[in-house]
Formats: C-alpha cells, structure tokens, sequence
C-alpha cells in the first residue's frame, strides 16, 4: 500500500468535504471569542406554582392558538427520556409540550389545553408515565390521541423519530446518553431547529466506556432512517468514543460536541451557534427545562443549565433571557451563573477543575480515537509491516486536532501536545495512525484540587492529587479573553 506522511500540511479536500458536512447539518459555523456578560436588556421569568402550572405559563407566553400538543410525564428525573423526544416533534408541529402526572391530568393543563384550541394530542410514553386513563378521557372529550411509546427509552426514541420523519425528513440524529437528563436537555433545542431526531447512546460505566455495542434500537432507526450526520453530544466520559466509530462503520459522519460536564456541553454548542438569547433553567430537575425546551428552539436561544458552582461565559450579542422556574429553582441573582464582563478573570476552583478534565478529556477524546482500537473492523497494514486505524474525519489533520484543544489550552501548549500526533500518514487516499494502546486514562486518574497560587493577573498554577499517588501542578494563563492550560508538571515529593 502507498503510505505518505502527513505533518501539517492541510489536507483541503477533507476540510472543505467536512465543512459541507457540517454546513448541511447546520453544526457549524464561524469561531467566536466569548466575552462576558449579564448586561441583558430584556430578563423574563416563566414561573408557576409547580411544573404542571410552569409548563402552562411557557405555552401561554409562545402560543395563543395551536391544533396539536405534546403531553409528558413530569414525575422523576428518570422520566425525561421518553419526553425529551418530542421536542423535535412539537417544534416541527408549531405547538407546546404540556407537563401530566402519571395518574391524572392537572386542571390548569387541561385549562390550557382547552384555551389553545388543541385538536391532536400526542403522548409521550407508555402507559407507565402517562396512564391509559389520561389517554381514554383526552379521547373522550373529542381529542385526537396518538401516543408514541415503545418498550423502553430507546425503543421510545425511535418511535418518536418515524413519526417526526413521516411529517419532514430526517437528516440528522443527535446522540445522547440515555441516563443523563441534562445532556439531552441540551441538545433538544438544537436537534430540533435542525429537524434532527435525538436517539439514545447505550448507558456508560463508571470509567466511561460505552456498555458494550451500540443499542439495538438505535442501532436499527439510525439505519432505517437512512441519515448520514449525526452529532454525539459530550465528551468520552459522557458518551464513549466507541459510538463514534460504529456510526461511521455505518456510513455515518460524526461530531462529536465536546463537554466533560453539562455546562462544558452546553458552551461548546454555543461556540457553534449564533446566541440570540439564553433560555436559563436548574440542571437539577429536568421538567422547566422540558417543557421551555420548544419554545427555546422557536427563539432561535442557546439552553443554559445552571448551578451555583460553574458560571458561563456569554457572548455581548445576548440580549435576552428567559427564566424558567421559580427562584427557589434559578436565582434573580444572574451573577451566580454568568461571569460578568468586568470580572472575566475571576475563576474559582470548581471552574478551574472544571477546565482541568476538558482539557485532559477533550484531548483522550483525539487520542483514542487516533490510536486505540475502536476501528479494529478497519486495521490496514503499511508497506512497513505495521498496523494502523483510521482517524475520524472531525480529527483526521491537525488544524482540525488544534481547533478542538485551543478552546481550553493555550497556543504554545497545544502545539506541545500536538507532538504526540507526530505520525499521521495516507496509506491509499485514508489518514491513519499507527495503532497501539493509550494506556491510563485522564478519568482513571481522578484529579483532585489540592492548593491553588495566584502568580500574577494572567496566571494561576494549581495542585492536583491524582490517583494512585500522584501529584501534578498545572498552570493555567489568560489568553483570548479565557482562561486556559498552559502546562502539567507531575512532581514526586509533593512541593510546588
């Protein structure tokens, strides 16, 4: 086989095929510099007495008429993977998602779904989140009842696809993990502006691996469906770096939208979407962002999820925000979730580790896809005699490596780490990596703040207990307005 070396040289053909990817998919767009911001000119809070009542205020702000809703169980946090589905749906349908007990309808729902003029009903979930006798008396008051359910959260998902595939085709499919609420929640908006339906990742372990292959359900709608792109929403402690390479044995063209965490997730979405707007809600519990989650698509706003402990840098063309939930959910107090712009080199340690594990995780997520054995079904061999695998095309040159690392670490660093790249090569027309085996991983490590020095305006250096007994200082600098990893040192004896 004809094997050439690739170094820096921009591979052209690759990057303009996998721009048009993205393009189509409406997954990309220009790089933007985040400054930020609390300065918003117009703040609205949609609140009620609970989550049924909420549900009703955020209809009643988006829609004063609609022939169809979409009803979900609200009881549990478990509850919001047949719901979540149906955003796609009801954005596509114009029309709100009503929030139900699993027993009964609450009054103010049914107010509200008498007040829309609402003809169609649609039901997400079986008969165990929303109960048959809901459904017998929407049919008996003269509504149209269609409930997509199937025999689990995956089964549910692709249901909840055919029937969004049968009113406009579906091009695109977002990847999420099927037992972290917050992750889809995320997406949700995006995938639905994009008539992209959301499918379900098998679960992973505790380590982050994908438990064993792509979920049969999955599996089978993503074929039946006939896509060609499809986003993975978080990084490989989220949702495994497997999941990529068994989309793309299936034809599939993949990106992956890096995050460690919901809100790491969430900023790398608006890294690539123009923000309008934010749409604020608890990353706690899932309803208010739920039910505001169509009405977010229909904003053309970037989903938040907040908590006291992570902030968020936001771009100065935010003006406005919405409110979900009451204050005992999400703070009047903006500056508990947004770095203000005068104070955009205040960072606390949850952030600082924070930016710690996307950097190590962001960096794993190019790693194993470049030298582990996720493409075994695809091992070529060189004229050398070695093995190699096929790199993912979001990877596959190192102007594509060094746009995903810049975001968390500084210019000079990455091109350190870039190095560990050094032998990329073309054996007949496919970029390859020699195989091998990565070893430990940054999540394996577990990397706990120790002591943090504040060495000048620009630089901060901090101490990590790693496991087993490992300590390791990173140096964080201030670069592009952001705060980002500059350098690892591993010591032995524990001194700074």
């Amino acid at each position: 086989m004809n094997k050439t070396m690739i170094h820096s040289k921009i591979n052209i053909t690759v990057i303009l095929f996998l721009t048009a990817v993205l393009i189509s998919c409406g997954m990309v767009s220009a790089p933007k510099v985040k400054a930020a911001s609390v300065q918003f000119q117009n703040t609205t809070r949609l609140g009620g007495t609970d989550r049924f009542d909420t549900s009703v205020k955020i209809a009643k702000y988006g829609w004063k008429n609609s022939d169809n809703v979409v009803i979900a169980d609200a009881q549990g946090n478990n509850a919001f993977a047949d719901a979540v589905t149906g955003t796609s749906l009801a954005y596509n349908l114009d029309c709100p998602i009503l929030l139900t007990n699993i027993n009964s309808t609450p009054q103010v729902v049914k107010d509200e779904i008498k007040s829309l003029g609402v003809k169609n009903i649609y039901i997400m979930g079986g008969t165990g989140v929303v109960s048959k006798s809901q459904e017998n008396s929407f049919k008996s008051n003269g509504y149209n009842v269609t409930r997509i359910a199937g025999s689990d959260r995956f089964e549910t998902a692709a249901k909840a696809a055919d029937v969004l595939n049968s009113k406009s085709k579906v091009k695109a499919v977002y990847i999420v993990p099927p037992d972290k609420f917050q992750y889809a929640l995320i997406a949700a908006p995006y995938a639905a502006r994009q008539g992209a339906a959301i499918l379900f990742a098998n679960a992973s372990n505790q380590y982050g691996y994908m438990a064993g292959n792509m979920n049969s359900s999955t599996k089978s709608e993503i074929s039946k469906l006939g896509v060609k792109y499809a986003a993975i929403v978080g990084s490989y402690n989220v949702v495994s770096y497997d999941m990529s390479a068994q989309l793309e044995n299936m034809g599939v063209q993949c990106y992956t939208i890096h995050g460690t965490t919901p809100q790491s997730a969430a900023e790398s979405f608006m890294n690539l979407d123009e923000e309008k707007g934010v749409s604020i809600s608890s990353d706690s519990l899932f309803p208010d962002a739920l039910s505001s989650s169509v009405l977010t698509a229909k904003y053309n706003y970037n989903p938040i999820l907040v908590n006291s402990k992570l902030r968020y840098t936001l771009d100065d063309t935010s003006k406005s925000a919405l409110i979900f939930g009451g204050t005992g959910a999400v703070s009047d107090n903006l500056g508990n979730y947004i770095r203000n712009s005068g104070n955009a080199k205040d960072i606390s340690n949850a952030e600082l580790s924070q930016l710690y594990w996307d950097s190590g995780v962001s960096f794993e997520d190019i790693m194993f896809s470049a030298a582990n054995g996720e493409q075994l079904d695809n091992v070529v061999t060189g004229n050398d005699g070695k093995e190699y695998v096929p790199i993912p095309e979001q990877y596959d040159n190192y102007t594509k490596m060094k746009d995903v690392l810049l975001k968390y670490d500084t210019d000079e660093y990455v091109d350190t780490e870039l190095n560990y790249f050094s032998d990329l090569y073309d054996i007949d027309g496919k970029i390859v990596v020699t195989y091998g085996n990565v070893g430990m991983s940054f999540l394996d490590m577990n990397p706990v703040i120790l002591s943090r020095q504040n060495i000048d305006s620009n630089t901060i250096q901090v101490k990590f207990k790693q496991v087993p007994e490992d300590i390791g200082v990173v140096t964080f600098k201030f670069e592009d307005n952001r705060w980002k990893v500059s350098n690892y040192k591993w010591i032995q004896d524990g001194a700074m």
